[in-house]
C-alpha cells in the first residue's frame, strides 16, 4: 500500500476526519458549560473524560450516519494518528497540573495539547487543512496566554467553534471529493 493509497482510504473511511471534529467541538462546548456553570476543574475533567470517548462516538457516526467501513487492518495510517495521542495526553497532564496554580491557564494549554495532536492527520489523510487545524487551536491556546484572556471565560467556546467549523469543512470536501470523482 502505497503512502497515497493509505492516506485515500482514511479520508473515505473517516470522512477526511470532520464527524470526529465535529464530536470534539461538542465535547469542548460541553466542558466550557460545565467551566462556566460549575468550576473550570469540573470542566476540565469533562473534557479530559468525554474526550475517550471522541474516537468511539466517531467510529458509530460513521457506520451509522455516514455508512464507511472502516480502513483495513494494513493501513499504516491509523497508527500515525494514534502516535499523536500520546503527546497530547502529556499536555493535558500539564494543564491538569495547573488546575490547583493556574486555573486560568487550564484550556489554553489544553487548545495547544489539542491542536499538536492534529498535524499528525496531516500525513495521515493528506490533507494540509491539519496543520491549519492544529496552528489555529494552538494560536488560540498561546495568543490567551499572551494576551492574558480569561482562558475558562472564551477559549473552550472559542475551541468548540473552530472544531465544528472545520469539522464541517471536512465533512464539505469529503462531499465535493465524492462528487468530482463521480463526475471522472
Amino acid at each position: 500500500m502505497t503512502l497515497e493509497n493509505y492516506q485515500q482510504e482514511l479520508r473515505r473511511a473517516y470522512v477526511r476526519g470532520g464527524p470526529g471534529a465535529i464530536i470534539s467541538g461538542g465535547v469542548w462546548f460541553a466542558a466550557a458549560l460545565m467551566a462556566m456553570y460549575s468550576s473550570i476543574s469540573d470542566g476540565f475533567f469533562l473534557l479530559f473524560f468525554a474526550g475517550m470517548f471522541i474516537f468511539p462516538a466517531s467510529k458509530l457516526v460513521l457506520k451509522l450516519f455516514f455508512q464507511r467501513a472502516p480502513e483495513s487492518k494494513s493501513n499504516p495510517g491509523g497508527l500515525i494518528a494514534l502516535e499523536t495521542v500520546f503527546p497530547m495526553i502529556g499536555g493535558l497532564f500539564a494543564a491538569w497540573l495547573l488546575l490547583p496554580h493556574r486555573p486560568d491557564l487550564v484550556f489554553s494549554v489544553s487548545a495547544i495539547a489539542v491542536g499538536t495532536h492534529y498535524f499528525g492527520f496531516r500525513t495521515a489523510y493528506g490533507d494540509w487543512t491539519y496543520w491549519v487545524f492544529g496552528a489555529a487551536l494552538c494560536i488560540i491556546g498561546i495568543s490567551s496566554i499572551v494576551l492574558t484572556i480569561p482562558s475558562a471565560n472564551v477559549v473552550p467556546f472559542v475551541v468548540a467553534l473552530v472544531e465544528i467549523a472545520f469539522g464541517v469543512w471536512l465533512i464539505v470536501a469529503d462531499r465535493m471529493a465524492a462528487i468530482s470523482e463521480g463526475a471522472t
